[in-house]
């Protein structure tokens, strides 16, 4: 099998010729050591290289204004806004913290006008990294979700949490604006890759993140997230399914309050099975089964940082053991691989799902 097609087979729920592999590649250091350059923006181009590289089957590309992530450079240290009117000071890569937001009432939300999704920059990683794709990877384009997007970027948490009491129709009327606004940007990936310069078949499956927990649990109640968040999600979701392409949600933390909830979402896969926030992997594969393709289960704190080579083998040995029997796995560390993970460490992880991940399993 190809890349594309090892990693999207498993991704719904399917037995590929191995398990593949996935991850997160934030870290300008492992850039440097295997492309022997840094970007100062995330890229579509570099990151589609670095993953064929590596030997991963898939890469996360987001769409140009995926909030947190430049479009254009700026000094370390400056502020500046994006066209979401987020301000942000440049203090890291590729995500920059927020510190002041668009909306904090309702007043401003009646003069707030979202970004227009036909901006001709809109698909520029993504564009960028099909043509790069010699190796056939999957490209997994790459969308906010609606309670990411509300706590973080629209509004900061405390306001939330204020207008979950005070205006909790203004909730509902931005999640649903929202909504539209992500959906048609949806449409216009999918008919740029039809017809307007990415060859067929350059968008393989839709990445939608959208963290709900912490390490120790939710980052709202049970009850709220159902209120506000969780059929908005499900919207986008199923909107992009429509197309007939997998969908993989990322969102880390300790989420087993709302486990069903998110899995009756109709999302095909979940990444990245926390294990630092205490999210089972054995548990996860036996209570959903081929309902849900879990992605990751490597510590990415401990293990790959401070660990040898063979300490991370043998965790990834044991996610193989867990979830790869019957398909429906893809191997991952349980968030990204970033700066303070050593090469040898990543090589390692990767060496497993080749040498011992082949179907039939031999375990």
């Amino acid at each position: 099998m190809k890349p594309r097609e090892r990693f999207v087979t498993a991704l719904s729920g399917g037995t590929p010729d191995r398990v593949p592999v996935f991850d997160f590649l934030f870290s300008p250091r492992l850039q440097k050591e295997l492309l022997g350059y840094t970007t100062e923006l995330y890229d579509g181009e570099s990151q589609v290289k670095l993953a064929g590289l590596l030997g991963l089957d898939a890469q996360f590309i987001p769409i140009n204004g995926y909030c947190g992530f430049e479009d254009q450079p700026h000094p370390r240290g400056s502020r500046y806004q994006d066209e979401w009117g987020i301000t942000y000071v440049k203090d890291g890569w590729p995500v920059m913290v927020q510190i002041d937001v668009p909306i904090k009432n309702r007043a401003d939300w009646k003069n707030y006008r979202m970004p227009d999704p036909k901006t001709p920059t809109r698909l520029k990683m993504i564009r960028d990294a099909v043509k790069a794709n010699e190796g056939e990877i999957a490209i997994i384009a790459g969308f906010l979700g609606p309670f990411t997007m509300m706590y973080w970027y629209f509004m900061d948490l405390a306001n939330l949490s204020l207008t979950v009491y005070d205006d909790p129709q203004l909730i509902d009327e931005i999640c649903a604006a929202y909504v539209k606004w992500t959906l048609e940007t949806v449409r216009l990936a999918v008919e740029a890759d039809i017809r307007v310069g990415l060859r067929p078949g350059g968008i393989h499956a839709f990445g939608l993140a959208d963290d709900w927990g912490g390490t120790t649990g939710l980052l709202m109640s049970p009850a709220h997230l159902r209120r506000f968040f969780i059929k908005p999600f499900r919207e986008i979701a199923q909107g992009m399914r429509k197309y007939g392409l997998p969908v993989m949600m990322h969102n880390d933390g300790n989420l087993w309050e709302v486990m069903d909830d998110l899995v009756d979402c109709g999302i095909n896969g979940f990444h990245p099975v926390e294990r630092a926030a205490s999210m089972d992997l054995a548990k996860i594969k036996s209570r959903y089964g081929k309902r849900l393709c879990p992605i990751g289960n490597i510590n990415n704190k401990t293990t790959m940082v401070s660990g040898t080579p063979e300490d991370v083998r043998r965790e990834a040995l044991e996610c193989l053991r867990i979830a790869a029997p019957g398909g429906g796995y893809v191997l991952a560390t349980d968030h990204s691989l970033h700066d303070d993970i050593p090469l040898d460490n990543i090589r390692a992880y990767i060496e497993v799902a080749k040498k011992y991940g082949a179907y039939p399993l031999k375990l």
